[in-house]
């Protein structure tokens, strides 16, 4: 006759020093022997020993990890924490909308799990939906509003978007300024440095900047307070301003 408890206590030692498998072996013969919960409880204990193991940064098996938190989802459909690690996996492995499937199957099931919605902000920030990673951070902090984490990822997320809105500005910006200083030099091929200085809104030394860049390229010469613009070079002189804007 099996001795369960010995079995169970040999399984449990054999985790201690990380060899997963063989405790996962035991407690699997055990639970196929008689299918009782304190078995399927140390069988599921077991393997999320074993996922945690092998998703981790320093072992990198996340597609074992899978199969691990799958068989853990057969034992036990509504443990969030089972669906939860499988979507770490997925994530891990840049399968983002398996990832968020199973993220969302946890929070599902446990609508206040708040480290669920915690790392769909984190793959809503990896594709690049900022909108969407607010929404699951903010969402994260209505559970706990002393989460560390979400704290600081909203934080960051929030400055990330306010940076993007001003570097947007700015670049539409600095076309404005080509299109008119386009516009002047269509009209005249000589211009006078203030004219430009204004168009540009540059102070003096920054406008003396630019005008030597231009002057490297061969697109202009200076004649006294006017910037002579050489006519042969004129197309290639508004296609780099079209490419490249104002180089400073």
């Amino acid at each position: 006759m099996i001795d369960k408890e010995k079995l169970c206590e040999k399984a449990k030692n054999l985790i201690k020093n990380e060899e997963f498998e063989k405790a996962i072996k035991i407690f699997e013969e055990l639970y196929q022997e008689k299918p009782d919960n304190d078995i399927k409880n140390n069988l599921i204990d077991a393997m999320f020993a074993y996922g945690g193991f092998l998703n981790d940064e320093y072992v990198l098996e996340y597609q074992k990890s899978i199969s691990i938190f799958k068989r853990i989802i057969d034992l036990d459909p509504e443990n969030y924490r089972a669906h939860y690690n499988l979507g770490i996996a997925y994530f891990n492995l840049n399968r983002f909308e398996e990832a968020l499937n199973s993220y969302e199957m946890a929070i599902k099931i446990n609508p206040d799990y708040k480290h669920g919605y915690y790392n769909i902000g984190l793959l809503h920030e990896e594709t690049e939906n900022l909108e969407k990673a607010v929404r699951a951070y903010e969402k994260a902090l209505e559970i706990d509003p002393n989460y560390v984490y979400a704290t600081h990822a909203l934080k960051a997320v929030r400055m990330n978007m306010d940076n993007s809105v001003k570097t947007e500005s700015k670049t539409q910006e600095i076309k404005d300024k080509v299109e008119k200083l386009k516009s002047v030099l269509s009209i005249s091929k000589r211009v006078r440095f203030d004219m430009i200085q204004d168009i540009l809104n540059v102070n003096k030394e920054t406008l003396l900047d630019i005008i030597i860049i231009w002057g490297k390229k061969n697109y202009c010469e200076i004649d006294g307070d006017y910037l002579i613009i050489n006519k042969e070079s004129l197309a290639q002189f508004f296609e780099d301003l079209n490419q490249n804007g104002i180089e400073i």
